[in-house]
């Protein structure tokens, strides 16, 4: 992966997004084979998961308030917000350099 911060900072191939979640709220991402997922919390807390095949819990984490979470691998990710729930979303795109 090719990650530059140049890029970055120009906003070529990124989203950047808020993220306000209510208790038992659901979100859903996908990231797809070269791109990368960053969530930030703010305030609140959430649990992020990603299922396999056969509907086993692959991976389940808790973040805690500012530590981002990045998710690189290619997937669809589950976002579950346990209380009232702020923060911000950073979606990288793969390029075609």
């Amino acid at each position: 992966m090719d990650f530059s911060v140049i890029g970055l900072l120009s906003g070529r191939r990124t989203d950047v997004s808020g993220l306000v979640l209510l208790r038992g709220e659901t979100l859903m991402e996908h990231v797809e084979e070269g791109a990368m997922l960053v969530l930030v919390l703010v305030r609140g807390s959430a649990t992020v998961s990603r299922s396999r095949a056969g509907g086993l819990a692959g991976l389940c984490m808790t973040p805690r308030c500012m530590e981002p979470v990045w998710l690189t691998s290619p997937g669809t990710y589950t976002l579950v917000a346990r209380d009232y729930t702020l923060g911000f979303r950073v979606l990288r795109r793969r390029g075609d350099t």
